[in-house]
C-alpha cells in the first residue's frame, strides 16, 4: 500500500502513514513481514489520505474520498440485493477506465464479474483482491450478516500470498480463470434489507473495518486445525496429537490438508508466527515467555524461526515497533 505514497509524496510521506499505523519502518524492505488487523486498518485509512485515492492509486484513475460514501447512499433504497449489485456495477463503471464490472446471473448464482475494457489491461493482483473483498463486505452488510461465498475466481496465477485468502473470503477461491469474479448463491438474489443513514455512519467511520475482514473459512479441514491448534495454552500439538482429536487417521489428514494446499507445520507456524507478532507488538511479555507461549521448547529455537518468519530477531521487531511509537 505504500509503493504509491513512496512515489507522490517520497519517505516522509511514507514515514507519517508508518506512525499513525504503528508499523515498523522494516516494512518498506519487507513485504512479506506481518501486522495486526487494528494496523492494517489504520494504514489503510493513512493512505487512503495521503493519496485522496480510497483505492490506493491501485487503478488509473483516483478512487477521490467519499466515493465509499456515495456508493453505499446508492443502494440503501434497492428493493432486493440483486438490485443493490446491479447498482454497485454501474456505479464503478463511472469510476474505472481499466475494467467494466456487470453483474451476472448464471446456473445457481449471481455475482460481480470484473473485465478488462482493452486487451491486454494490466491485472492488478490487489485491486482484484480489494474490489471483490468490497462487494462481499458491502453484501454482509447490508444483510446483516457475513454472507458465504460460492466462490472467488481470480483472473492470475495462485500468488504466494494466497494461503491467506482463508482470512478474507468465506468460500472456494480458484486462479487463473478468465476474468475475476465473485459468486453467491442465486437464493440471495431476492432478499430485501433494511438500512438507515444512521446505519451507514458507524460503517463508513470504521471503513474498512467492516468490509475488509471477514471470519476464517469454517468449512475448510486446515481452519479446524489451526483452531484445535489456538485453542491449547500453547500450539505444541503434533499431526498425531490432531489427527486423534479430529478422529481421523494421520495419512488422511495429512492428505486432505495437501489437498487444500496448507500441509500442516504450514499452518502451525503461520499460527506460531501470527501470534509471536501479536505479543511483541501488543504485549509486554519477555522475549523467553513469548517463545514458551508460543509453542517453542527454548528461546533459541524460537528466534531462529522468527528470523525465518520476519526476517528479523524478536528483539529487533519489538525495538522496531517501539521507535516508531517514539516518533
Amino acid at each position: 500500500m505504500l509503493v504509491k505514497v513512496l512515489l507522490s509524496g517520497g519517505h516522509a510521506a511514507a514515514m507519517r502513514v508508518l506512525d499513525q499505523s504503528g508499523v515498523v519502518p522494516a516494512f518498506l524492505d519487507h513485504a512479506d513481514l506481518r501486522i495486526t488487523r487494528a494496523q492494517f486498518v489504520a494504514a489503510y485509512k493513512a493512505v487512503a489520505a495521503e493519496l485522496d485515492d480510497e483505492m490506493h492509486g491501485l487503478w488509473s484513475r483516483p478512487i477521490r474520498s467519499g466515493t465509499l460514501k456515495y456508493l453505499m447512499l446508492s443502494l440503501l433504497d434497492a428493493a432486493n440485493l440483486a438490485i443493490a449489485l446491479n447498482r454497485f456495477a454501474h456505479f464503478w463503471n463511472l469510476l474505472l477506465d481499466d475494467y467494466h464490472l456487470s453483474f451476472a446471473r448464471e446456473a445457481g448464482r449471481i455475482g460481480i464479474v470484473l473485465e478488462p475494457r482493452a486487451p491486454g489491461t494490466r491485472v492488478n493482483l490487489l485491486g482484484h483482491e480489494l474490489l471483490l473483498k468490497l462487494v462481499h463486505g458491502v453484501v454482509s452488510w447490508l444483510l446483516g450478516k457475513e454472507v458465504p461465498l460460492e466462490s472467488v475466481e481470480f483472473s492470475f496465477a495462485r500468488p504466494q500470498h494466497a494461503d491467506d485468502y482463508v482470512f478474507l473470503f468465506p468460500g472456494p477461491v480458484g486462479f487463473g480463470h478468465e476474468h475475476s469474479a465473485v459468486w453467491f448463491a442465486v437464493s440471495y438474489g431476492a432478499s430485501a434489507f433494511r438500512r438507515s443513514r444512521v446505519d451507514l455512519w458507524p460503517f463508513l467511520r470504521r471503513a474498512p473495518e467492516d468490509w475488509a475482514f471477514t471470519t476464517v473459512n469454517e468449512g475448510l479441514l486446515s481452519t479446524k486445525v489451526r483452531r484445535h491448534l489456538a485453542a491449547d495454552d500453547a500450539p505444541t500439538a503434533d499431526v498425531a496429537d490432531v489427527a486423534r482429536a479430529l478422529g481421523m487417521s494421520v495419512r488422511t489428514l495429512t492428505r486432505k490438508l495437501e489437498d487444500e494446499g496448507r500441509p500442516f507445520r504450514t499452518i502451525r507456524d503461520d499460527l506460531r508466527r501470527d501470534m509471536a507478532v501479536h505479543l511483541l507488538t501488543q504485549s509486554r511479555a519477555s522475549i523467553d515467555s513469548i517463545a514458551t507461549l508460543v509453542g517453542f521448547a527454548n528461546t533459541a529455537a524460537f528466534s531462529r524461526a522468527f528470523k525465518v518468519w520476519m526476517q528479523r530477531s524478536p528483539t529487533s521487531y519489538r525495538k522496531g515497533r517501539k521507535s516508531v511509537e517514539s516518533l
